[in-house]
C-alpha cells in the first residue's frame, strides 16, 4: 500500500476583486489605521480579500490577533505606502495566548501570511489558544516566508493545525526553538498540513514527543511541489535538531488515519528515547517515498532529498514503528543514525515496515549495546525488496526477532536484497519467526535454509568511502533475479526501471539485486548538502 500525495493547486489568495482594499498599518501619517485589530474590523467589512500591509516603523508587541475574516497579512514594508517588502515583520505576543488565532468561525475564511516573525506565544492555566499560531475550524490558509519561533504551549508550541483546517506551507517557512509537551514545532489534530519543498525547516524545537512536527487525531501531513508551480527552486524539507525525551525526535505520527506522507523531505540530528527520526504508533502512518511519475519536481540528486540519517534514540535511530504503526519506506536513503536497540528500525507489537529499494548503510550502536541488531523487531512484520544492506555496525544479524511467549511471532521477509556485512540474514530470541528469503545475497556466513535461490559470494560497490553503493560492472549481483517482488515494477533510487538486461547471462532474471539497477560503467557519490 502506497499512498499518492494530494495535488497542491496554488492558493488564489494573491489575486483579488478591483473592490478589494488595500489597508496600511503603521506609525505614519499616510497609514490606514495604527494597529493590526483596526485593520482586520475594516477588512471584516468587504466582501472580498482584502490586503493588509504592515509597516516597520513602529514594533508590535504585546500581540494577541485573532482573524475571523479573509485577509492577506504581509509585513516587512518599511513604511506605509512601500508597496516592495523586504525582510520580515516581527509580531510578539503577550507570553500567555496564542500571537495569532485564525479561523473557528461558522463561514470558510481564506488566509495568507507572508512576511513574518511570529513570537513570544506564550501557555496559562485558563481556557484559549496557545503558542505561537493556531489555525482552527473552516480556514484555508497559506503561508510564506514566514518565521515562528521561541513560542510555547501544552500542544503544538509553535503552530497547532485543528478541527480541519487546511494549511499550506508554500516556500521559505522556519518554525525553530518552540517546546510544548506534543509537538514542539507543529502539531496538526483532524486537520491538513500541505508542505511545498522550498526552503522549509523545522529544527531545533524541544518536546515531550513530537520534537518537529506531531501528526495526531486523523490528520495528515503532505510534502510534494505544488502542480503548478514550475519555477520555485526545489530543495526539500529540513526536520532537524529537534529533542524529545519521550518518542519521535523528528516527527509523530499517532492514531488510526493520522497519516505522514512524505517526499523530498530530510529527517536528521533528532534525538529521542524512541523512534529517534520518525515514531509511528496506534494505527499511525509513515511513508517515505519518491512519485517519479506524473508533474511532481525533486530536489537535484546531491541533495539526497528523501532521508533518514544521523538521527539518535534508545530504540529505532530512524525509525520506530510501534503499537500496530505502519511505515512505507521506498527509494530513502537511511544512513547514520544510532541507537541501542534498532538503530536503523524498531517495530514492536502488531506493526508493519516495508522497506523497498532503500539504501540503509552506516547505522551504528550505542556504546551501551555495541552488538546491537540492524533491525529489532516484537510480533511485528518486516518486509524488505531490492535494498542494500551495508556497513552497519553491531551484531552479526542483520534482524533480531525477539518474540515473547504468548504473542504472534514476527514476520520477516527478504527479497531481491543486498546484505554486506552480516553473517546472518536474522537471528531470534523466544519464537521461531515466520522467515521467507529469495534471491538474497550476502558475503558473509553459510547460506540459510529459509533463503530461496540466493547465495553467499563477494559484494562490492563502486565508492561506498563516498557513499556511493552503485554496482561495478562486473558485480554477481546483476541480472540475478525475476521480477516476482513488488519493487521490481518500480524504478529504482536513480529513477532507473528495472530489469534491464546486462550482457550476461541471466542467473534467475534480468533484475540486479539492492537499491540500484545497473545501467551505467561507474558513478561517483557525493556529500549531502541539505
Amino acid at each position: 500500500m502506497r499512498f499518492a500525495l494530494p495535488l497542491l493547486s496554488t492558493l488564489a489568495f494573491v489575486a483579488m476583486h478591483a473592490s478589494a482594499a488595500e489597508i496600511s498599518v503603521g506609525a505614519g501619517p499616510s497609514c490606514t489605521t495604527h494597529t493590526i485589530a483596526d485593520a482586520l474590523v475594516l477588512a471584516a467589512a468587504t466582501d472580498e480579500i482584502d490586503t493588509i500591509r504592515l509597516a516597520d516603523d513602529q514594533p508590535y508587541a504585546e500581540q494577541k490577533v485573532e482573524i475571523t475574516t479573509s485577509v492577506n497579512l504581509i509585513g516587512g514594508h518599511a513604511n506605509c505606502g512601500s508597496l516592495a517588502p523586504s525582510g520580515r515583520t516581527a509580531l510578539v505576543g503577550t507570553g500567555q495566548w496564542a500571537t495569532l488565532v485564525i479561523g473557528n468561525t461558522q463561514n470558510r475564511i481564506q488566509v495568507r501570511l507572508e512576511r513574518l516573525s511570529i513570537s513570544g506565544g506564550g501557555i496559562n492555566g485558563d481556557l484559549g489558544f496557545w503558542g505561537g499560531l493556531y489555525v482552527g475550524s473552516n480556514t484555508l490558509a497559506a503561508f510564506a516566508d514566514v518565521e515562528i519561533h521561541h513560542n510555547a504551549s501544552d500542544a503544538g508550541g509553535g503552530l497547532t493545525i485543528a478541527e480541519g483546517a487546511i494549511v499550506d506551507f508554500e516556500r521559505d517557512v522556519d518554525v525553530h526553538d518552540n517546546r510544548a509537551g506534543l509537538g514542539g514545532g507543529v502539531r496538526v489534530h483532524g486537520a491538513t498540513l500541505r508542505v511545498r519543498p522550498h526552503g522549509v525547516t523545522i529544527h531545533d524545537n524541544v518536546a515531550y514527543s513530537g520534537g518537529g512536527v506531531a501528526v495526531t487525531g486523523g490528520a495528515l501531513m503532505s510534502v510534494g511541489t505544488d502542480i503548478d508551480d514550475r519555477e520555485t527552486r526545489v530543495d526539500g524539507v529540513l526536520i532537524a535538531g529537534n529533542i524529545v525525551q519521550g518518542s519521535g525526535g523528528g516527527v509523530y505520527v499517532g492514531g488510526t488515519g493520522s497519516s505522514l506522507l512524505a517526499d523530498d523531505m530530510v529527517v536528521r540530528d533528532n534525538v529521542a528515547t524512541d523512534g529517534g527520526g520518525v515514531y509511528a504508533t496506534t494505527g499511525g502512518y509513515a511513508q517515505f517515498s519518491r512519485f517519479r511519475e506524473g508533474p511532481s519536481r525533486h530536489c537535484p540528486d546531491e541533495l539526497e532529498c528523501l532521508r533518514l540519517s544521523n538521527n539518535r534514540a534508545d530504540r529505532g535511530g530512524a525509525l520506530s514503528v510501534r503499537y500496530g504503526g505502519i511505515a512505507h519506506v521506498d527509494q530513502t536513503i537511511v544512513r547514520g543514525n544510532g541507537a541501542a536497540d534498532g538503530p536503523a528500525f524498531w517495530l514492536d507489537q502488531g506493526s508493519s515496515l516495508r522497506l523497498y529499494a532503500s539504501l540503509v548503510v552506516g547505522n551504528d550502536c550505542a556504546e551501551s549495546a555495541p552488538d546491537c541488531p540492524t533491525i529489532y523487531t516484537i510480533g511485528s512484520t518486516l518486509r524488505f525488496e531490492h535494498s542494500t544492506f551495508a556497513d552497519n555496525a553491531g551484531s552479526d544479524a542483520l534482524v533480531l526477532s525477539d518474540d515473547p511467549e504468548g504473542i504472534i511471532a514476527s514476520d520477516i521477509q527478504g527479497y531481491s536484497s543486498l546484505v554486506a556485512g552480516k553473517s546472518r540474514l536474522f537471528d531470534f530470541l523466544g519464537p521461531v519467526p515466520a522467515v521467507r528469503y529469495d534471491c538474497i545475497l550476502k558475503d558473509r556466513g553459510e547460506q540459510e535454509g529459509d533463503a530461496t535461490r540466493s547465495d553467499v559470494l563477494p559484494i562490492a560497490f563502486q565508492n561506498p568511502e563516498r557513499g556511493d553503493y552503485h554496482l561495478p560492472g562486473d558485480s554477481a549481483a546483476i541480472d540475478w533475479c525475476d521480477g516476482l517482488p513488488i519493487s521490481s515494477q518500480s524504478p529504482d533510487m536513480d529513477g532507473t526501471p528495472r530489469g534491464l538486461d546486462a550482457a550476461k547471462a541471466d542467473l534467475f532474471g534480468p533484475y540486479d539485486l539492492g537499491a540500484y539497477e545497473s545501467d551505467r560503467i561507474f558513478a561517483s557519490g557525493t556529500e549531502p548538502r541539505r
